[in-house]
């Protein structure tokens, strides 16, 4: 059996290792390795950790990543409304994690420079992938991890009704040394207590921190997305937030910054079309608020992998996979609108922990 995985991020990278170490002939297709997609940095459940270090220990290799193990919720104003432990999570540059797993993938089976364009068939079957330079890749099972706005599967199941998040997301990395030794280990979140307003940060390093300010666009928005209107903006919906926000601000480079216009879907009524399956973003997209996207999407790589390898062909396998992940998607899709909906209409009185819950990953 060939598989053919179509995209090489975090997802395709993890799904192609687990195969090739099994023996399976495998081949990663991505448009552009390396660069980042979907986010600067996120945080990652012990679950999706459990799995990159399996996969690490066998190869003798360090992951990145910053441990996560403190949740810290403040209004504007700095009064504290709750500190709590976390249990194993991590914060990772997108960038860091995506190279550490490529090195971890034979160099001679990752195709870069490769976009998809359509499905070769026989006999309604895919029998190979297109990619825009007329390069054609066969296969006996096509892996789509091409993400959010994935052509695969617009190609097999057509236009998906995206709904919007309504909330949306400035995203920002900076190198602030004094700042990322202060909130070591800290998920720290000012949030309004009326309104849809909110500034997170989280060191990725000894000298970076992630930061993020959610809103609610009827607050304000932004038109022009440039540097310095997208400046101005962050500056002045957060004139209100302490001092140390408007710090991360200053020393922060808004040409590498950008805005996220939040979105999910209802859950697919499966996840395959005869041999050609979906895994991460492509097969469920949840909102931001639950940090599940990243854990979800190795834990697809992890099930299905062990199904493949495990089932009497590869029809089962698919079968299996949406049988075992579905239930958990949706409830990450469903969870996700409602820390959405607790947002933008927050309860004084009280506040939802912006995580996931514990899944399973286990066949």
């Amino acid at each position: 059996m060939k598989a053919v995985i179509i995209g090489g991020g975090i997802a395709g990278l993890c799904m192609g290792i687990y195969l090739h170490k099994n023996g399976v002939d495998v081949s990663v297709n991505e448009r552009k390795l390396g660069v980042v997609g979907g986010g600067h940095a996120f945080l990652m459940h012990h679950e999706g950790i459990a799995i990159l270090q399996a996969l690490a220990d066998a190869e003798d290799c360090i992951l990145p990543g910053k441990l996560i193990d403190t949740f810290v919720f403040k209004r504007p104003d700095g009064e504290l409304m709750q500190t709590m432990k976390l249990d194993d999570w991590q914060c990772f540059k997108r960038t860091d994690l995506t190279i550490c797993l490529a090195g971890l993938f034979p160099a001679s089976r990752l195709n870069d420079g490769r976009i998809f364009s359509h499905f070769i068939y026989r006999d309604e079957k895919v029998i190979a992938a297109e990619f825009t330079d007329g390069t054609l890749e066969y296969g006996d099972i096509f892996i789509a991890a091409d993400g959010a706005n994935s052509i695969v599967r617009q190609q097999i199941f057509g236009d998906i009704n995206f709904k919007p998040g309504i909330v949306k997301e400035v995203v920002g990395i900076v190198n602030h040394p004094e700042f990322a030794g202060l909130y070591t280990g800290k998920f720290t979140k000012f949030q309004e207590k009326s309104r849809g307003l909110a500034f997170g940060l989280i060191p990725t390093s000894e000298t970076e921190l992630v930061w993020f300010m959610q809103y609610d666009p009827s607050l304000g928005d932004v038109k022009d997305r440039s540097a310095e209107q997208l400046k101005t903006f962050c500056f002045s919906m957060l004139k209100h937030f302490p001092k140390k926000v408007t710090s991360i601000l200053e020393a922060n480079d808004f040409t590498t910054s950008y805005i996220w216009n939040t979105r999910d879907f209802d859950l697919l009524p499966r996840f395959h079309r005869d041999n050609v399956v979906l895994i991460g973003d492509a097969a469920h997209l949840a909102l931001p608020f639950t940090s599940a996207g990243t854990t979800n999407a190795l834990t697809d790589a992890k099930v299905l992998s062990d199904y493949l390898l495990t089932s009497m062909n590869y029809l089962s396998a698919f079968e299996a996979y949406y049988a075992h992940r579905a239930a958990e998607v949706n409830k990450h899709v469903l969870l996700g609108r409602e820390l959405r909906d607790a947002f933008i209409s927050p309860d004084s009185s009280s506040f939802t922990i912006p995580l996931i819950m514990k899944t399973t990953t286990k066949p």
